[in-house]
């Protein structure tokens, strides 16, 4: 899907556009087109993307969500935002998928972020059409607020397929995303390099791949960032 031109006006909510953009991803970036029928799900469904940092989450949910033929709503939120500014911020990332989306989010000020939510769900719902709505959660579990995400979830209309990429697990909201729809879910296991994955990155960065190399990278136990420090180290001694 083609990345929508930034829209004239977002500057006035105050949002930084970056994390309402669906992320670039890096020039060595290895394709994991594999994975994709993992993420798939139906429009009300959930798909977590769970795992500590360093293992791909954003980049692979970025080479998914780049070829997907439906809307997609990219939101990216971050320890020290407040509800108020994730709220405009989900709202910027919205107009950057639908044009001049929530005019009323200017005019009525202040909302409640659980309204905002409300009145955001249902205008989608009216539009007819299906989307993805991508939420890369980096904030740490001490600065997770439960029952607000429990509250905001519950008002998602079921023309939207969650997908939610985290480095932690957070039980109790399994249950209101089941009530929306079919669950899936990715977690280390199905993200770390494969031996031909390892074996072609390598192959990528320059790197003849002997038994004695792929035994080295291997030592990376198939962890994104681990594997590519290595092979920078290999790449430094000149093997």
């Amino acid at each position: 899907m083609r990345e929508p031109s930034p829209m004239a006006g977002d500057n006035n909510l105050g949002v930084t556009v970056t994390r309402t953009l669906i992320p670039n991803l890096p020039p060595s970036y290895l394709s994991r087109r594999h994975l994709f029928p993992l993420i798939e799900n139906q429009s009300g469904g959930t798909t977590f993307v769970i795992a500590p940092p360093g293992y791909g989450k954003t980049t692979l949910i970025s080479e998914w969500a780049q070829n997907q033929s439906k809307g997609v709503i990219w939101l990216t939120v971050a320890n020290g935002d407040t509800t108020h500014e994730m709220s405009a911020m989900l709202i910027a990332a919205t107009r950057r998928v639908i044009p001049h989306f929530a005019p009323w989010f200017e005019r009525d000020q202040p909302i409640r972020p659980t309204e905002v939510v409300r009145r955001w769900g249902n205008d989608l719902l009216a539009t007819g059409a299906e989307y993805v709505f991508v939420l890369d959660n980096l904030r740490s579990p001490e600065n997770e607020d439960v029952d607000i995400a429990v509250k905001l979830i519950e008002q998602f209309p079921g023309n939207i397929h969650f997908v939610a990429i985290r480095s932690n697990e957070l039980a109790a909201i399994y249950g209101i995303c089941a009530s929306r729809g079919p669950i899936k879910a990715l977690s280390v296991q199905d993200l770390r390099f494969t031996d031909s994955e390892i074996k072609q990155l390598a192959h990528n960065s320059g790197l003849e791949v002997t038994s004695d190399v792929m035994e080295m990278l291997r030592a990376g136990a198939g962890w994104a960032a681990a594997t590519s420090l290595l092979i920078a180290h290999l790449q430094a001694k000149g093997e």
